[in-house]
This record gives structure tokens, sequence and C-alpha cells, in this order.
């Protein structure tokens, strides 16, 4: 039976009841309303307390949200998405051993699709950050053979990308550029892999639509400030530096706060009239 089709079934016989219980008497009317109620709060625990938890989480108010959370996993009836969730706060935190089991958990409760993939992709991010390489790259793998959109081709990408597999990460990343080419992810893994092959025109041109965009990870600037460095443009890859400097790293790093600083200060050397490479 559709789902629009039940719920107005099961509507249409809770109004008979409760009507049905008024007409015996008031007080079974209400007593049946308290108990419907009562159900509704319990059987939409997982709902209500994920619902807070998102609202303290856009507030910047992670704790708050991973204790929310944390209580919403423990009940019964929490799905695959509340576990995902949990899971990926739970990696932002760094307790990847918890947050592995988590993404476990909801794998078993995962009856979408979008949930299985979901949580999939953010195990491949906990087994790479435990530096179990192989298994993130294998599990994505697997994953993009059954599930070939947008956040696996990003993600998929960007682990080809790190692993070193730079002529394997271009063309993969070209292939993913062509099927969607207006993502941020996407483009700023494209316009990395350039610059790891020395492809810095290329790179260059990539990283301005990258950049457009004022993307919220370091990693983009820093890359864009080495390439423009690389071109000679000592000036506008000091600018870019600036801006990395300001910016967290992404969830799996591809640099650090110390490299940023040490480039910042190899371009702090360079004659600002200089236009030649420096490299």
């Amino acid at each position: 039976m559709p789902k629009l089709a039940l719920s107005v079934l099961m509507f249409a016989v809770i109004i008979v009841v409760v009507g049905g219980a008024f007409l015996l008497h008031w007080l079974a009317g209400v007593a049946v309303v308290v108990l419907l109620v009562g159900y509704g709060y319990y059987s939409n625990r997982p709902m209500l307390y994920s619902m807070r938890a998102n609202a303290a989480f856009m507030q910047g108010q992670e704790d708050k949200a991973l204790a929310l959370l944390e209580k919403t996993a423990a009940l019964p009836n929490a799905g695959a998405q509340v576990l995902a969730h949990y899971g990926y706060l739970l990696l932002r935190k760094g307790e990847l051993a918890r947050a592995e089991q988590v993404f476990r958990d909801g794998l078993t409760k995962a009856k979408r699709r979008e949930d299985e993939m979901q949580i999939k992709i953010n195990l491949s991010t906990v087994y790479w950050l435990q530096h179990r390489r192989e298994e993130a790259l294998t599990l994505l793998e697997a994953i993009f053979n059954k599930f070939k959109n947008t956040m696996v081709y990003g993600n998929l990408g960007y682990l080809k990308l790190l692993s070193g597999q730079h002529e394997e990460a271009l063309a993969f990343n070209l292939e993913a550029y062509d099927y969607n080419s207006e993502d941020q992810t996407i483009r700023d893994n494209l316009a990395q892999t350039y610059y790891m092959l020395g492809r810095y025109e290329e790179a260059e041109e990539m990283y301005k639509q990258v950049i457009a965009k004022s993307p919220k990870f370091a990693e983009p600037y820093y890359y864009y400030a080495r390439t423009l460095k690389q071109l000679g443009k000592v000036d506008e890859a000091r600018e870019q530096c600036e801006a990395a400097l300001g910016r967290p790293a992404a969830l799996i790093p591809s640099t650090s706060p110390e490299e940023v600083r040490q480039l910042a200060a190899e371009l702090d050397e360079v004659p600002a009239h200089r236009e030649e490479q420096t490299e």
C-alpha cells in the first residue's frame, strides 16, 4: 500500500477510535488522547532529539549536539540517519574508534541506499584517518561501483589524489568534472591534481573557479598560493596564503598550519617586484 494511502487510513482509524471513546464517556476520550500523545512522543523521540541536536550544531554548540545525539543513538528505535549524524560528530571530534562502531551500527539499520552510501563514505574517512589507507580506497571504490554520484566522485577523487596516484587521480577527476563541473569539491580536486603534476596554468584557471566561491578550508588557498608562486605571481600568492592562514584544515587535511606558515615566510622573503618563477 502507498505510504500516503496508509497514512490516510491510519489517521481515519485514529479519528474513529477517539470519536468512539468520547461517545462512550468523555473521560475515556481524554484517556485515549493522552495515550496517543504519549505514544507519539515515545515513538518520535529520535526525531525530536535529532531536531534539537541539529539546531545546536547549526549554532556552533557541537558539545551540546553531541550529547543530544548520544542520548538519541541509545534509543532502541534510533534509525540510520541518527547514527550517521552522531558518528560524524564523533569523527569531527577525533574519536575515531567510537565513530567507527557507530557507523557500523548504522549500517545494520540502513534501509535506504542514500543512508548506506553516506555512512560508508564517513567510514572510509575514519579508515583514512586511522592510516588504513587501502581499506579506505577499497571501500570508496566499492561504493563508486554501486553509487555513482557527485559526493562519491568528490570523496574518491580526493583520496586518489592524496594517495599519490596523480595520473590516475587526474583521469578520475577529469571524469568527475565531466559529471558535475559545478561541484566545489570536484573542482578543488582537479585543481590540486593539476598542481601536483606541475600543470600550473591549468591549476590556476581551475583555482579561480574554486576561490570565487570562498571555500571555508585552508587547502584551496594554500595550493592556489603555491601555484601562483610557481607562476611568479608573488603578490597574489601572498594574498592567498594569508587567506589560508585564517582558515581551518579540512577533515582529511592535505596540508598543515606549519606548512602554511612556512609558505608565508618563503613568500615574505621574495622581493615584491620579482615576476619570474621562484622555484
